[in-house]
Protein backbone atom coordinates (compact mmCIF):
# COMPACT_ATOMS: atom_id res chain seq x y z
CA UNK A 1 0.00 0.00 0.00
CA UNK A 2 1.02 3.34 -0.60
CA UNK A 3 2.62 5.75 1.86
CA UNK A 4 0.14 8.24 0.87
CA UNK A 5 -2.83 5.98 1.51
CA UNK A 6 -1.32 5.01 4.68
CA UNK A 7 -0.90 8.59 5.46
CA UNK A 8 -4.60 9.07 4.77
CA UNK A 9 -6.14 6.67 6.72
CA UNK A 10 -4.10 7.61 9.60
CA UNK A 11 -5.11 11.57 9.45
CA UNK A 12 -8.18 11.51 8.18
CA UNK A 13 -9.72 8.30 9.88
CA UNK A 14 -7.46 7.76 12.60
CA UNK A 15 -6.86 4.22 11.53
CA UNK A 16 -4.38 2.35 13.95
CA UNK A 17 -1.06 0.74 12.08
CA UNK A 18 -2.94 -2.54 13.24
CA UNK A 19 -6.22 -1.97 11.05
CA UNK A 20 -4.25 -0.55 8.17
CA UNK A 21 -2.35 -3.59 8.31
CA UNK A 22 -5.11 -6.13 7.95
CA UNK A 23 -7.41 -4.40 5.35
CA UNK A 24 -8.81 -6.69 3.27
CA UNK A 25 -6.54 -6.66 -0.28
CA UNK A 26 -7.76 -3.96 -3.01
CA UNK A 27 -9.95 -1.52 -0.18
CA UNK A 28 -7.32 0.75 -0.28
CA UNK A 29 -8.45 1.81 -3.67
CA UNK A 30 -11.16 3.12 -2.10
CA UNK A 31 -9.69 5.67 -0.61
CA UNK A 32 -6.85 6.49 -3.37
CA UNK A 33 -6.31 10.10 -4.78
CA UNK A 34 -8.41 9.36 -7.33
CA UNK A 35 -11.86 9.48 -5.68
CA UNK A 36 -10.96 12.79 -4.40
CA UNK A 37 -10.49 14.58 -7.82
CA UNK A 38 -14.19 14.02 -8.16
CA UNK A 39 -17.56 15.24 -7.06
CA UNK A 40 -21.13 12.71 -8.75
CA UNK A 41 -24.20 14.96 -9.35
CA UNK A 42 -27.33 13.54 -9.09
CA UNK A 43 -29.26 15.88 -11.29
CA UNK A 44 -33.38 15.91 -11.10
CA UNK A 45 -34.65 14.86 -14.87
CA UNK A 46 -38.20 14.39 -13.70
CA UNK A 47 -40.11 15.46 -10.72
CA UNK A 48 -43.67 14.78 -9.59
CA UNK A 49 -45.77 15.59 -6.41
CA UNK A 50 -42.02 15.55 -4.33
CA UNK A 51 -42.92 16.11 -0.69
CA UNK A 52 -39.42 17.26 0.07
CA UNK A 53 -39.47 20.01 -2.82
CA UNK A 54 -37.49 18.53 -5.51
CA UNK A 55 -37.68 19.83 -9.04
CA UNK A 56 -36.23 19.50 -12.14
CA UNK A 57 -32.65 20.63 -12.72
CA UNK A 58 -31.84 20.33 -9.22
CA UNK A 59 -29.18 18.61 -8.05
CA UNK A 60 -27.69 16.80 -5.04
CA UNK A 61 -23.69 17.12 -4.97
CA UNK A 62 -21.78 14.12 -3.63
CA UNK A 63 -17.98 14.86 -3.14
CA UNK A 64 -15.51 15.12 -3.04
CA UNK A 65 -16.00 11.81 -1.14
CA UNK A 66 -18.48 9.98 -0.01
CA UNK A 67 -20.41 13.29 1.79
CA UNK A 68 -23.18 15.21 0.56
CA UNK A 69 -21.78 18.70 -0.65
CA UNK A 70 -25.02 21.04 0.63
CA UNK A 71 -22.97 24.42 -0.41
CA UNK A 72 -23.56 22.95 -4.35
CA UNK A 73 -26.53 20.92 -3.63
CA UNK A 74 -29.64 22.94 -5.12
CA UNK A 75 -32.06 19.55 -4.43
CA UNK A 76 -33.54 19.16 -1.17
CA UNK A 77 -31.89 16.28 1.19
CA UNK A 78 -34.18 13.07 0.77
CA UNK A 79 -33.59 10.10 2.03
CA UNK A 80 -35.83 8.06 -0.20
CA UNK A 81 -33.85 9.47 -2.93
CA UNK A 82 -30.55 8.91 -1.45
CA UNK A 83 -31.07 4.70 -0.54
CA UNK A 84 -31.78 4.24 -4.13
CA UNK A 85 -29.16 6.30 -5.79
CA UNK A 86 -26.07 4.16 -3.41
CA UNK A 87 -26.04 1.23 -6.02
CA UNK A 88 -25.13 3.80 -8.94
CA UNK A 89 -22.37 6.07 -6.40
CA UNK A 90 -20.57 2.37 -5.58
CA UNK A 91 -20.73 1.64 -9.51
CA UNK A 92 -19.20 5.08 -10.09
CA UNK A 93 -16.29 5.44 -7.16
CA UNK A 94 -15.18 1.80 -8.01
CA UNK A 95 -14.76 2.80 -11.67
CA UNK A 96 -12.88 5.89 -10.82
CA UNK A 97 -10.59 3.76 -8.25
CA UNK A 98 -9.97 1.57 -11.05
CA UNK A 99 -9.22 4.60 -13.42
CA UNK A 100 -11.76 4.08 -15.70
CA UNK A 101 -14.46 6.90 -17.07
CA UNK A 102 -17.43 6.86 -14.47
CA UNK A 103 -19.53 8.09 -17.08
CA UNK A 104 -19.18 5.02 -19.06
CA UNK A 105 -21.49 2.58 -16.45
CA UNK A 106 -24.62 1.84 -17.85
CA UNK A 107 -26.52 2.34 -14.52
CA UNK A 108 -27.28 6.07 -15.08
CA UNK A 109 -29.97 6.84 -13.62
CA UNK A 110 -31.86 6.63 -9.89
CA UNK A 111 -35.77 6.82 -8.97
CA UNK A 112 -36.80 7.51 -5.20
CA UNK A 113 -38.88 5.30 -3.34
CA UNK A 114 -41.93 6.55 -3.94
CA UNK A 115 -43.24 4.82 -7.15
CA UNK A 116 -45.75 7.85 -7.71
CA UNK A 117 -49.85 8.11 -8.03
CA UNK A 118 -49.98 5.54 -10.76
CA UNK A 119 -48.20 3.19 -8.61
CA UNK A 120 -49.70 3.33 -5.19
CA UNK A 121 -47.30 5.93 -4.18
CA UNK A 122 -47.91 10.08 -3.95
CA UNK A 123 -45.01 11.43 -6.04
CA UNK A 124 -41.89 10.39 -8.00
CA UNK A 125 -38.21 11.41 -9.09
CA UNK A 126 -35.74 10.65 -11.17
CA UNK A 127 -32.18 11.81 -11.23
CA UNK A 128 -29.68 11.53 -13.73
CA UNK A 129 -26.22 10.34 -12.05
CA UNK A 130 -22.99 11.52 -13.82
CA UNK A 131 -19.41 12.58 -12.05
CA UNK A 132 -17.60 15.63 -13.01
CA UNK A 133 -13.60 15.89 -12.65
CA UNK A 134 -12.81 18.47 -9.90
CA UNK A 135 -10.75 20.93 -11.47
Amino acid sequence: MKESVRDFLRQELAMTEHDIDNMPPGLEKLVSSRLRRYKIIAEVTEAKYCVAGCKVGDKLVIGPGSVVNVEESTCPLCIGALSPMMGRLHLMWDRIAEGVDPNGAWLRHSVCFDPGLEKGGLGSVTFKVYAEKIA
